[in-house]
């Protein structure tokens, strides 16, 4: 179920909230940490340009996937050219208590595969926009999880993709503590 939720962000069985965070970077280097409840069923935790991730969610549900370009032809996310430009979204899938790791993972797991990792109690987020990378971290032990390029051509927003329901506390200001809670699907938890 994790790898059909890294390759597509939506089903026709089951619904899809996406909330996109209210305050956009353009420049330096942000953080910002989460708590994803664990019985969740499937999160996406990252970022994404402004511009496609709105547009992302105004096209029909039957055709939207984090790779989808509707001038393309295809859904590939790649086009044959020989510049290879980073992708305008970079997801870290969660579900069940569990981190899927896309491959060339910092961490490598207990799993014979390598490609889950238990979900930690925190997970930290580092967008350094001038690099085009973003990476995820163990925000506990500070431990790398993955890291990717993203398009930093614009504004890019923090992003939170819910199928089929999750709660996550947002951590806005690290240094301060301040929390909120995102509750999406009727997973509601007090603390």
């Amino acid at each position: 179920m994790l790898f059909a939720a890294e390759r597509l962000m939506t089903s026709c069985h089951l619904s899809i909230d996406l909330v996109i965070g209210d305050v956009a970077v353009t420049q330096g280097r942000s953080y910002w940490a989460c708590c994803v409840d664990p019985s969740s069923y499937l999160v996406k935790v990252g970022v994404g340009l402004e511009s496609k991730l709105q547009e992302w969610f105004q096209v029909p549900q039957d055709v939207v996937s984090p790779r989808y370009d509707p001038d393309s032809g295809h859904d590939s996310g790649a086009e044959d050219t020989t510049v290879e430009a980073p992708p305008p979204y970079a997801f870290l899938t969660i579900g069940m208590g569990k981190i899927l790791l896309s491959h060339g993972s910092a961490l490598t797991s207990r799993d014979p595969n390598g490609c889950t990792v238990p979900l930690p109690p925190r997970i930290g987020i580092c967008l350094d926009y001038e690099q085009g990378k973003v990476s995820f971290y163990d925000a506990v032990s500070f431990r790398e999880l993955w890291e990717c390029g993203v398009d930093c051509s614009g504004p890019v927003c923090p992003a939170f993709c819910f199928i089929g329901g999750g709660a996550l506390h947002l951590q806005e200001l690290v240094a301060n503590k301040q929390e909120r809670k995102v509750t999406i699907g009727g997973f509601a938890k007090l603390d």
